[in-house]
């Protein structure tokens, strides 16, 4: 109704509209008219008038204009030569609205552009010249509709050539498909070469959001010696209308990536980002496959966690390895750790340690939780867990607290977290770490639980440590160790080796260990059959410290005072004492003083003592040298000293090898001291071996060789002595030169003894016998020298001389003073220096010569007597045996010779010679003249050189090397055939004369009293002319009569 209102009041006005419309239609129509045919002129003017205004030279041709598009072909911009642009064809399409004409769309063939990176910013050349200054207004893709058939750029940038090109076509703000890809044969950035670069991604632009999808590929990646092939980035980022904001992901993808530190196979993963220039930040999930390094690899490591990039970059997330190992070289070098403290306690928790380590590090995972954050030129990494997870059941972890935080540029490391171990043969431990901040000291306590391996177990009480910024720490525990010590089995062990330790690391390579005198306490200690009992020892540093290590250099050491030690070597007590004794840790040398060993129940002790005992650690075990040495080995009587040599201990084996002296044990020494040279003496097992061979030191002359064996734990052995053969001759070797016992009993011994001697003993004592010999041995005697003796003779008991009875020795020659040849001697030794003599027999001069049984005690000086018997002995054969050619005589003699030998030498006590009845002659053979004697002293010779005689009596007492007192009887003499007889002589003949003759003279001058005697010559000669003087002088006074008158004429 209203609108037919409005009709009806003003019915014209449409159709004035109409015309004026209508008319307004036909002016634009004439004006478009005008304009389509001039366009082409107006179009070229306008546009060359542009290009001139801005100084761009330019080339095309218009091949259409009409009013909704034109088209340009031959289109080249800038110069000629080497112009910014060329295009085949261009064609734009264009609208008219409220505000004009504007660009609707533009369309292109081939289309080629030449660019430049300037300061970040790409210049096109000339074409930078027409395009619209900025209006400050954001960034906003036109509502143009695009279609670009081949469009390609070559970009100019200071790290390279990069070669673009763009097919699509849609609404720049909604609705374009494209596909964009680039191409660089080299770019160099940052010190980094990306070779062949190539990239083919779909440009898709919805809502004014463009999205950009596909791949960018590198063939090689090269980083200083870095070097990565085959990288694959997948796109898919999507930007805001503005461009200023992105959101998107990149999935990765690497070949074989290498670094002179190591390889890994290949990388993958994906980044999720969102930004904008301001910062990005996002999640990354990366993992490389197969690293390898030199300290160790992993089948994968995976970063994931988020990041952001911007004025400040973090990251918060995980580092997980799987199939993780240590580098078997490094594990190797474990190996001998267990090696190095071989024959120490420590040897098996070592080598447990270090085999638990390279199971643990041959195969484990690892996790941690990092944290880092970098703004404005300081950073900080927290790490705040980390678990290490191997197949061997070993497990570390790392948390609590606040972590392990490393700052920068200045601020260090920080610590607030724990750490524990356990598992896999790993010792069981909880460390706590503490600092109060950056470069404060780092304070910890670490709870280690006992450790044990094997035979060998190790406790510590909570250790305490402290770390200054500098890096010295200082550590304090108190340490309980046992296990196994050198070899030989698992009896040799220490036990309850107990100490306090107090260690400071200077952070330079410097370990300082117990600067002070420290006590330590052995609950027990057992090696090679010794077993020491629970002890105490004070050890004091050498050279400031009981362990120094600088480097790889060791030092320091220790000085024990002096300590006395008790224990058992098997089942046998034994005391061990030193003056002191100092070790030195740098060539892990060491030297004990005044060592006194005492082995066994103390009535069959073994004493081993020595002057000084020094040594070192090898690659074997223990070596050194001693000196001083002296000893006696349990009840064997003999005295060792002098000793020095060397020693070794491997494997539980005590050996020494060297010279001493070897000295008889008895109050009185049986035998001198003597050498033994080449001695070898072994401890193996609680069995003492030795050998030696025994030299008489002042001649060098060899004694014997010797072997002894010796069980400490029965306190019983046995010793062989080998006498090859002791040669004695004068002024060289004599037996008092090897025993006292034959000083002032024999002597100018000229032979050789051979023989073998065995000495054996037990807790129940001491055993010995021997065989001994000799072959035509001359010597000297008390008695007088004795020639070929020959003898074997079988001790019963060496060690006190004693053999068995009937001992035989055979005698060449026996000359008291009177030779007697061919003798035997029966006889026994018996202990104490005594020899009982069963007897001895000779031929003498036609009958015997006999030695009554007797004890001779040579222990002491007290008197010896041996009592010979003469039986049947004949008068001329005596004589023969004296060589007087002059005298002959008859007559069997018996009779007996006492002999009594002392320190002041052998004498005869009673001796007494008689004729058997019948008696005999006495008769001179020689030639004699008057002229020899005169005429009285011939007439007498004639009347005395043959005698007959009823009786004859010998007695002889005195000294054999002083003067022996000889009595003479002789009775019933008459003449014997061959005496001349005158008057005188026959008128004696009747006279009852009885001769009593007394000579004193030394006993080996008695034969030549006794040749004057029986050679009337001498007789004659020495005391006829005494009596004539005496006839020739006064009378005498009367004296009293020889014979009392009572006497009788003895017939």
């Amino acid at each position: 109704m209203s609108e037919t209102s409005e009709t009806g009041a003003n019915p014209r006005r449409p159709a004035t509209a109409r015309r004026v419309a209508l008319v307004v239609a036909l002016l634009l129509l004439a004006g478009l008219i005008v304009l389509w045919l001039v366009r082409k002129p107006i179009a070229e003017g306008f546009i060359d008038r542009e290009l001139a205004k801005a100084g761009v030279p330019a080339r095309y041709a218009i091949a259409d204009l009409a009013l909704g598009g034109q088209r340009l072909t031959n289109v080249v911009i800038g110069d000629p030569a080497h112009p910014d642009l060329v295009a085949d064809w261009v064609e734009t399409r264009t609208g008219v609205g409220l505000s004009g004409p504007y660009l609707k769309g533009v369309r292109a063939g081939k289309v080629r552009l030449r660019g430049r990176l300037v300061d970040g910013k790409v210049s096109l050349g000339a074409i930078d010249k027409l395009l619209p200054a900025s209006s400050g207004k954001p960034f906003a893709l036109p509502a143009l509709d695009v279609s670009v058939a081949d469009g390609r750029m070559r970009l100019e940038t200071p790290h390279g050539i990069v070669g673009l090109k763009l097919v699509g076509s849609g609404k720049l703000d909604d609705g374009f498909r494209g596909t964009l890809a680039a191409i660089s044969e080299r770019l160099d950035i940052g010190g980094c070469a990306i070779d062949r670069l190539a990239a083919t991604v779909k440009l898709r632009i919805d809502a004014v959001k463009p999205t950009v999808t596909g791949p960018v590929r590198v063939s090689r990646l090269a980083c200083g010696t870095t070097r990565v092939d085959r990288l694959v980035a997948d796109l898919d980022v999507g930007f805001s209308a503005a461009l200023d904001l992105w959101q998107g992901k990149a999935t990765l993808t690497t070949g074989a990536a290498r670094t002179p530190g190591g390889t890994l196979a290949g990388t993958s993963g994906t980044i999720a980002f969102t930004g904008s220039a301001a910062a990005s930040a996002g999640k990354v999930d990366i993992a490389a496959k197969t690293v390898r390094t030199l300290e160790g690899g992993a089948r994968r490591v995976s970063v994931a966690g988020a990041y952001r990039i911007g004025e400040q970059i973090a990251f918060d997330g995980r580092v997980q390895a799987s199939g993780a190992a240590v580098a078997q070289k490094r594990l190797a070098g474990l190996t001998g750790i267990g090696g190095a403290a071989a024959g120490t306690p420590v040897a098996p928790l070592a080598a447990a340690a270090a085999q638990a380590i390279q199971k643990a590090g041959r195969g484990f995972a690892a996790d941690a939780d990092v944290r880092m954050k970098i703004e404005g030129g300081r950073g900080k990494v927290l790490l705040s867990r980390l678990a290490l997870a191997s197949a061997s059941g070993a497990r570390v972890a790392l948390g609590g607290g606040s972590g392990v935080a490393l700052t920068w540029p200045n601020g260090g490391v920080r610590l607030d977290t724990t750490l524990a171990m356990r598992g896999g043969g790993l010792p069981e431990a909880r460390v706590s770490l503490a600092q109060a901040k950056p470069g404060a000291a780092i304070r910890g306590v670490a709870t280690i639980a006992p450790y044990a391996a094997g035979a060998a177990r190790l406790a510590l009480t909570p250790v305490t440590f402290s770390a200054t910024p500098g890096g010295a720490t200082s550590i304090a525990t108190r340490v309980t160790l046992s296990g196994p010590i050198g070899g030989g089995g698992s009896a040799n062990r220490v036990d309850g080796l107990a100490m306090p330790v107090a260690a400071l690391w200077d952070g330079r390579g410097r370990l300082v260990v117990n600067t002070g005198c420290t006590p330590l306490a052995v609950q027990r200690f057992a090696l090679s059959g010794l077993v020491l009992d629970p002890s105490r020892l004070t050890l004091c540093p050498v050279d400031g410290a009981l362990l120094q290590v600088k480097g790889t250099r060791i030092g320091g050491g220790a000085r024990i005072a002096a300590a006395r030690l008790t224990g058992r070597l098997g089942t046998t007590p034994i005391t061990l004492a030193t003056a002191g004794a100092t070790v030195w840790l740098a060539d892990r040398g060491f030297a004990v003083e005044r060592v006194q060993t005492r082995i066994g129940a103390p009535e069959r002790v073994t004493r081993l003592d020595f002057g000084t005992v020094t040594g070192r650690m090898t690659a074997q075990g223990l070596a050194g040298a001693f000196t001083g040495g002296a000893g006696q080995i349990a009840n064997v009587p003999l005295l060792l000293g002098d000793a020095a040599g060397d020693w070794t201990l491997v494997g539980g084996a005590l050996n020494l090898t060297g010279a001493m002296g070897v000295s008889d044990a008895a109050p009185t020494p049986r035998f001198k001291p003597l050498a033994a040279r080449t001695v070898t003496l072994a401890l193996v097992n609680g069995s003492i071996t030795a050998a030696g061979t025994l030299i008489e030191p002042t001649t060098n002359t060899k004694v014997a060789d010797v072997t002894l064996a010796h069980a400490l734990g029965a306190g019983a052995g046995k010793a062989d002595l080998i006498v090859p053969g002791i040669a004695f001759a004068k002024d060289r070797l004599q037996p008092d030169t090897l025993t006292p016992l034959t000083f002032g009993v024999i002597a100018d011994v000229n032979g050789s003894v051979s023989g073998e001697g065995h000495i054996a003993w037990n807790p129940d004592g001491v055993t010995s016998n021997g065989v001994f010999r000799t072959a035509g041995t001359d010597l000297a005697a008390a008695f007088g020298p004795v020639t070929g003796i020959a003898t074997e003779i079988r001790f019963t008991d060496l060690l006190n001389l004693q053999s068995a009875p009937g001992q035989v020795a055979t005698i060449r020659t026996l000359n008291p003073g009177i030779p007697v040849t061919d003798g035997t001697i029966r006889y026994q030794t018996l202990p104490g220096a005594r020899v009982q003599v069963e007897g001895g027999a000779w031929p003498f001069a036609g009958g015997s010569l006999t030695l009554d049984p007797t004890l001779l005690d040579f222990s002491a000086a007290s008197e010896r007597r041996m009592t010979f018997h003469v039986a049947n002995m004949a008068a001329d054969q005596f004589l023969q045996q004296f060589d007087f050619k002059n005298l002959d005589a008859t007559g069997i003699f018996d009779g007996v010779l006492p002999m009594i030998f002392d320190e002041t030498g052998g004498r005869i006590e009673g001796g007494d010679l008689r004729v058997r009845p019948g008696g005999g002659t006495l008769a001179y053979v020689g030639d004699l003249s008057q002229k020899d004697l005169g005429i009285w002293a011939n007439i007498a010779f004639q009347a005395l050189k043959s005698l007959r005689y009823q009786s004859l009596r010998v007695g002889m007492n005195g000294p054999l090397a002083g003067e022996m007192v000889t009595d003479v009887r002789f009775a019933g003499i008459s003449q014997g055939e061959g005496a001349k007889s005158n008057f005188i002589v026959r008128r004696l003949q009747k006279l009852p004369f009885v001769f009593n003759i007394r000579i004193k003279a030394p006993f080996r001058g008695l034969l030549d009293s006794a040749q004057s005697f029986y050679d009337p010559k001498r007789l004659i000669q020495r005391n006829l002319p005494a009596l004539l003087q005496q006839q020739a002088a006064p009378p005498p006074p009367k004296l009293p009569t020889i014979q009392a008158p009572e006497s009788s004429i003895v017939p």
